[in-house]
């Protein structure tokens, strides 16, 4: 695993690292991990439109619909594009949109963080419990869940699985990544995960033939 002390800030290529995926996935922790590990720039588009429009994301879109809340990423992300060198954490959604994947494609390196959704719901719930029970916080949080999960069936982007990593080792892969341009190792893969398919049952054979009871035949 990568160490990320023995990295400086010229050991980086001139680029970002674009990190994206569902709520729920941890990508703004890890995000803040290589930040503070490496003294770079950090951009959470959600955190910086919640402290400008005083609400929460969820609340955004339910008061003002989806086309707001898209115009509002767009403008962060244009923004968080001019920097170099920096960590930028994007909600899966705001990649679903042709022209903010463009303008953050050009600049750096984007990675898909995914894991199971069971472990999903885990990380949320540990991350907020007290937000977890409110019926209300936990009904838009699914459906932002669900809108945003569709950034996993994009076959253009690298996903990370990180279902099984701490924070440390995803951050060396990630890190890694950024700076040689190969991912390593078999959590790295193009598109959605292969679908398990159950088992093939064995084809019994059933005898039609009906027996007449012992009693009824003829001797």
């Amino acid at each position: 695993m990568l160490d990320l002390s023995t990295i400086t800030h010229l050991d980086l290529p001139y680029e970002n690292l674009i990190l994206t995926g569902f709520l729920g996935v941890g990508k703004s922790a890890v995000g803040q991990y290589i930040a503070r590990s490496l003294s770079l720039d950090l951009v959470d588009v959600d955190e910086e439109i919640e402290l400008q429009e005083l609400m929460s994301i969820g609340k955004i879109r339910e008061l003002y619909g989806d086309s707001r809340l898209r115009a509002l990423e767009y403008e962060f992300c244009r923004h968080a594009a001019l920097k170099r060198r920096a960590v930028i954490v994007v909600p899966g959604a705001a990649l679903l949109e042709a022209r903010t994947y463009g303008i953050l494609n050009q600049t750096g390196k984007v990675i898909v963080l995914t894991c199971d959704l069971g472990e999903a719901l885990r990380r949320m719930h540990i991350a907020s419990e007290q937000r977890y029970r409110d019926a209300t916080l936990r009904r838009r949080m699914m459906s932002r869940l669900r809108r945003e999960y569709e950034i996993v069936n994009d076959e253009r982007l690298l996903q990370l699985d990180t279902t099984q990593l701490s924070i440390e080792e995803e951050s060396g892969l990630l890190v890694d990544y950024w700076m040689t341009g190969e991912p390593k190792g078999g959590h790295f893969r193009y598109g959605p995960p292969p679908q398990i398919m159950p088992p093939e049952r064995p084809v019994v054979a059933v005898n039609t033939r009906m027996q007449k009871p012992k009693s009824d035949r003829i001797s």
